[in-house]
């Protein structure tokens, strides 16, 4: 059976350096066999910005945020999909703010439960991998961003793949033509494939 996988591409710029490396990543995934969906969060419709800590979700049996927009139904899909990528630039030492939106929703899919606030969530056997991409150097924000997807990861007991790209061009779209990357790009897909 073909192994789901679900790219969230929180880059704000369309032919962003983030959204071709996500794209190349998929390319590579598929062609292992993948079944790939990638979701644009920046084109996403919100009616609030992010979590608005109602508790609705937890007050509930099902794992689903309250809120009626278009970030509902991605939530929901992550639970069926093997693998969740995580692919963001680097804006200020951590997720672009379009990824945090819909990651702080992620919130829908755990329960806390009793007086120790055990955590249990509503996804069982999902992987986890970060594509991350920086103008800088690697101490410059990409390694906290890879910090905080590895913190994530371990919340389900799990260790993150991540494909890091340092120094890449400022301007949208510059790393484009660099086949090196690509290769990279997709050899990375392939490996999350056979995951």
């Amino acid at each position: 059976m073909a192994k789901k996988v679900m790219i969230i591409c929180g880059s704000p710029r369309e032919n962003g350096n983030t959204m071709t490396l996500a794209g190349w990543a998929a390319e590579g995934a598929r062609a292992a066999g993948a079944d790939v969906e990638i979701v644009d969060a920046a084109k996403l419709k919100y009616k609030v910005n992010g979590c608005t800590a109602c508790m609705a979700c937890q007050k509930m049996e099902q794992y689903r945020c309250v809120i009626d927009d278009e970030a509902t139904p991605v939530l929901a899909r992550i639970a069926e999909k093997d693998m969740l990528v995580f692919a963001s630039p680097v804006y200020f030492m951590g997720f672009s703010a379009q990824i945090k939106l819909l990651m702080d929703r992620m919130f829908s899919l755990v329960k806390i439960k009793g007086e120790d606030y055990t955590l249990a969530p509503g996804y069982a056997e999902i992987d986890y991998a970060l594509i991350a991409s920086g103008g800088g150097r690697m101490e410059d924000g990409l390694n906290l961003v890879e910090q905080n997807m590895q913190a994530i990861a371990a919340f389900g007991k799990k260790t993150a793949k991540s494909l890091l790209i340092p120094f890449a061009p400022l301007e949208a779209g510059g790393i484009a033509s660099n086949e090196e990357l690509r290769k990279k790009a997709v050899a990375f897909g392939e490996e999350l494939a056979g995951t």
